[in-house]
């Protein structure tokens, strides 16, 4: 059994992995020399003080912070003037969000699918969003199902060609 799993997990969809380790590369080496801004380090410690053992990279113009706080994965994005934009937290299950929108994605046709991801998104501006990823079982369909936290559905995507990745400019242009 001694088997290479990363091989098999990188022969299987391998622009992925090219793609996903190039944007690793450049987000290590935007900030290897120490050269995230000062302004943003601070607005971060500033929401964040407890945070620890975090990443920094650059996407969709803005920096964005990961970290695990409480078992969650979150990325916390900031804009260039160091303004907080939103902050995405992974959850584990339909038992951490609302009850109407685990009642709303329960009663839904999408139910059938396989649950890949579950995302809240809080902003300083705009109501939370609660993003519910899918994906057909023995296919390459995925969905994203972006809910209000009282259960109404605010839009449906299909991501099978454009990949799950959430950023600012999905909810607003501001």
């Amino acid at each position: 059994l001694d088997r290479d799993w990363s091989s098999d997990v990188c022969s299987s969809d391998l622009k992925f992995c090219i793609l996903a380790g190039l944007l690793a590369l450049l987000s290590v080496s935007a900030f290897a020399e120490g050269r995230l801004p000062a302004n943003i380090q601070t607005a971060f410690q500033t929401l964040y003080p407890q945070a620890t053992d975090v990443e920094w990279e650059q996407m969709a113009g803005c920096y964005v912070a990961e970290f695990i706080a409480d078992v969650q994965e979150i990325d916390v994005w900031f804009n260039k003037q160091a303004e907080w934009v939103m902050t995405e937290t992974d959850v584990e299950s339909l038992e951490k969000v609302p009850a109407p929108v685990a009642e709303a994605f329960m009663s839904s046709t999408m139910t059938g699918m396989r649950l890949r991801d579950i995302r809240i998104i809080t902003f300083p501006k705009h109501p939370t969003v609660i993003i519910i990823e899918v994906e057909q079982y023995n296919s390459d369909e995925e969905f994203q199902l972006f809910y209000a936290p009282d259960g109404k559905l605010l839009q449906s995507l299909d991501v099978t060609e454009l990949g799950g990745e959430i950023y600012p400019g999905l909810f607003f242009n501001d």
